[in-house]
């Protein structure tokens, strides 16, 4: 509960902050945390260092298909990546046992 305290009143402190430069409304942000859903299913559901290994494996594959087939397709590579990963590990790639 405290983590979710925490994490709630950085991300205020981080709205009120970028509010006077940015453009703020409420659905900005869904591409950030559906990505964010994306490295938590590579990596596996309860495995702190299978999302960091996820995210590197999003963030390699983004930048290999941004480079090599176009930039505007380096969001439909994220979810194609979760397509694959899903067929082939339903869990993620380092699932716990128990999640």
């Amino acid at each position: 509960m405290l983590t979710f305290m925490i994490s709630g009143a950085l991300a205020a402190i981080a709205a009120s902050l970028s509010a006077p430069i940015n453009l703020v409304f409420p659905g900005m942000g869904h591409l950030v945390i559906l990505k964010a859903f994306v490295i938590i299913i590579i990596g596996g559901m309860g495995s702190v260092p299978g999302a960091i290994l996820g995210g590197y494996i999003l963030g390699f594959t983004e930048s290999l298909g941004a480079t090599y087939i176009s930039n505007d397709y380096k969001d439909i590579i994220a979810f194609l990546l979760l397509v694959a990963i899903l067929s082939i590990k339903p869990k993620g790639l380092f699932a716990r046992e128990g999640f």
